[in-house]
């Protein structure tokens, strides 16, 4: 099996992630011409914050109490705060190579409306985070698709990451969206559930108000590992989700087939494509498949409807540019050979509780016979 080395990529993003707290400090420095000694404190201070997010993560996973939750959503919330800062702190200062010419340009004035519009995209963030997600209906014509099939409704719950009580209310209002949708099929594409829940009665009725005609499937993501994978998995049988890992179910006039991570479970192409062959019996097939990797290869074996999640489309701009550089397909519907896969944005948020210019989504998919 091919083996993914993943330790460059995550040094590089703690060096980057260390970088923005410094870039912040000296653009706060700079704009508001600090003295040295006030200017070193903030150094000091953002690079001491830089390590709040990490400490947060490690105490959710080795002594999560509910009590903490507060401490938990502050030190997620700044990850996302420091990204959107470094954007705007960057933007103004491009802005500025063009205004500062300018007779009337007022450098304190110009540093004071830079953070006005950091507070006013953080607000905006903070409020995407939250809200509940939209229902997305979206058609996808299928060629030769079964009678039985024509205008059947596929919804998708992806990547919501439950870890606190917020996100159990979270999840209670998607449940009703969902259930607004009248889906005919409900699955769950991986990362329902987080380090920092455990597996309760909460989470379980919540799950089983789930109403779809031909029930309730998922898939594993790649947090269920880092969860523990025979923990989530007693959890999703608890919560009445039927679990397909590197397996297949019978469900009528369709087939339905679900992969486990397959970067985490390290999965090669040929590995993936041997699993479909195995399982495909020549009915219409859908797929679930937590992380969008190797859809050219799976297009090329067979006819699919595939779904997958992981990667919030960036959940956080410009965070997007750099999960496309990892994705290709990183958001949306993509038609490949005789294949249509869709990769959604999600339906919760990882790590900061916000989302800009990423909204999350409750994907609909209506099939129906391409003419």
């Amino acid at each position: 099996m091919k083996t993914y080395h993943f330790l460059p990529v995550f040094i590089l993003l703690v060096i980057s992630y260390v970088g923005l707290h410094y870039y912040a400090a000296r653009w706060a420095a700079r704009g508001f011409a600090l003295a040295a000694a006030p200017a070193a404190w903030l150094r000091w201070a953002l690079l001491a914050a830089a390590f709040l997010g990490p400490l947060t993560m490690f105490l959710k996973r080795q002594f999560h109490v509910q009590w903490l939750e507060p401490l938990y959503a502050a030190g997620y919330a700044w990850m996302g705060i420091i990204l959107i800062a470094a954007f705007v702190f960057a933007a103004s200062d491009l802005a500025a190579l063009l205004l500062r010419r300018a007779p009337w340009f007022n450098p304190a004035l110009y540093a004071k409306a830079t953070l006005l519009l950091l507070a006013a995209v953080t607000g905006w963030g903070v409020y995407g985070g939250q809200k509940v997600p939209v229902l997305r209906e979206v058609t996808v014509p299928v060629k030769n698709l079964p009678s039985a099939l024509e205008g059947f409704r596929i919804a998708q719950v992806s990547d919501m990451h439950v870890d606190s009580r917020w996100k159990l209310r979270q999840f209670s209002a998607i449940v009703d969206r969902i259930n607004s949708a009248n889906p005919d099929l409900v699955l769950v594409t991986g990362d329902l559930i987080d380090p920092g829940i455990t597996c309760n009665a909460d989470l379980a009725e919540l799950a089983g108000k789930i109403k779809s005609r031909y029930g309730l499937y998922g898939a594993l993501g790649n947090h269920e590992y880092y969860y523990g994978v025979e923990a989530a998995m007693d959890c999703y049988r608890a919560f009445g989700i039927k679990l397909l890992r590197n397996d297949a179910a019978d469900l009528g006039p369709l087939r339905l087939i679900g992969l486990g991570d397959i970067h985490t479970e390290h999965l090669t192409k040929e590995d993936v494509t041997g699993i479909m062959a195995r399982h495909k019996d020549g009915k219409f097939t859908v797929l679930m498949s937590h992380q969008p990797v190797f859809l050219r290869e799976i297009a090329a074996s067979g006819d699919y409807l595939g779904f997958s999640g992981h990667t919030h489309k960036g959940q956080i701009f410009p965070f997007h540019f750099f999960t496309w550089l990892f994705y290709s397909h990183f958001y949306g519907l993509y038609t490949i050979n005789n294949s249509n896969f869709y990769v959604t944005s999600g339906s919760g948020t990882w790590g900061p509780p916000l989302r800009w210019l990423a909204p999350a989504e409750i994907p609909v998919i209506i099939l129906k016979n391409a003419l």
